[in-house]
């Protein structure tokens, strides 16, 4: 059976010169200029066993110089004659192979496990996945689509109310964005795109994060675009933004220092040595933005770091 290979991690059910082909030719492929020596699947699950059957696996890529790097596989397996071509790996068994996010109906499969808080067991682990509570149904998902501009991970919407971003490239131990999202999310910080639900694998290789679902926030535009724009037409505003963002970060900052039963964030008494490295740091930062001034508009690094502490710098 082709669920049973794809437990067992049988990289022939797809071929290696294909599957390194595939894994080469996608955006979240971060090592393109490097030469890949082999490819082989260390772990991997069956998370559906009917058509359109869907497995998740952790792969190994090894390159020349003898380093290497673990990727998320999520593939889809259609019948042939169903004739699926969108993000095809290859055929095999009668079946056809392609990127399981690319197929909405996989894609919904996936948060319905997340809502249903399932566990299921690959060759030498286990996946994990799991909810917040009230925070997703398995139910009513809405149209699905995948969002264009991510590179090094894959991110889809369901009806413009949730997003899930499933992580390629893969690190060992919790994602720091799933822990600051969840601890947030916890403590009711608003100003967030709130966590719905994650997934995670924890095996022999490694553990580690492999996707989170939040809040979408749909025409939310790129801050970098936002600031740029508003400094040409209208630039009182963006100060006023710029407030806004001081209060929001200041309130954040707040809240990751409110519990001091969580060892990862509980606040800390900074020693004198630290005080003086961070102010010795920002000093040289100011010093670097103002070497970049144009000349009408800089005064003196020495007066820039003295207006950081006083607010009478000439140039602020």
């Amino acid at each position: 059976m082709i669920s049973e290979r794809i437990r067992a991690g049988d990289l022939e059910l797809l071929g290696e010169e294909r599957l390194i082909e595939f894994v080469r030719a996608q955006r979240w492929f971060g090592s393109k200029s490097e030469d890949i020596a082999h490819a082989h699947v260390l772990d991997a699950a069956t998370l559906r066993g009917e058509p359109p059957m869907f497995a998740a696996a952790v792969a190994e890529i090894r390159f020349q110089p003898g380093t290497h790097e673990l990727y998320q596989l999520l593939l889809g397996f259609r019948p042939d004659e169903e004739g699926w071509d969108e993000d095809r790996i290859g055929e095999s068994d009668g079946f056809t192979a392609y990127d399981a996010l690319a197929d909405p109906e996989l894609a919904r499969a996936l948060v319905r496990l997340m809502a249903d808080s399932a566990m299921v067991e690959a060759g030498e682990g286990v996946l994990e996945f799991r909810a917040v509570e009230g925070q997703i149904s398995g139910e009513g998902l809405g149209e699905v689509r995948r969002l264009a501009a991510e590179q090094s991970n894959t991110s889809v919407v369901f009806g413009d109310r949730l997003i899930l971003k499933a992580y390629r490239r893969l690190e060992a131990g919790l994602n720091p964005e799933l822990e600051m999202l969840r601890f947030l999310t916890e403590r009711g910080f608003p100003n967030i795109a709130a966590l719905a639900g994650w997934y995670a694998y924890i095996g022999k290789p490694l553990n580690t994060t492999l996707g989170i679902l939040q809040a979408f926030v749909p025409n939310a535009p790129d801050g970098w675009e936002l600031a740029l724009g508003a400094l040409q037409s209208d630039p009182d505003s963006f100060l006023a933004r710029l407030r806004r963002l001081g209060e929001v970060t200041g309130a954040m900052h707040t809240a990751l220092a409110s519990s001091i039963d969580d060892p990862n964030f509980a606040p800390e008494e900074p020693s004198v040595e630290s005080l003086s490295l961070l102010t010795a740091s920002v000093d040289e930062e100011i010093e670097r933005v103002f070497v970049t001034l144009p000349d009408d508009n800089r005064c003196s690094p020495r007066s820039a770091a003295a207006g950081r502490r006083s607010a009478t710098c000439c140039a602020c």
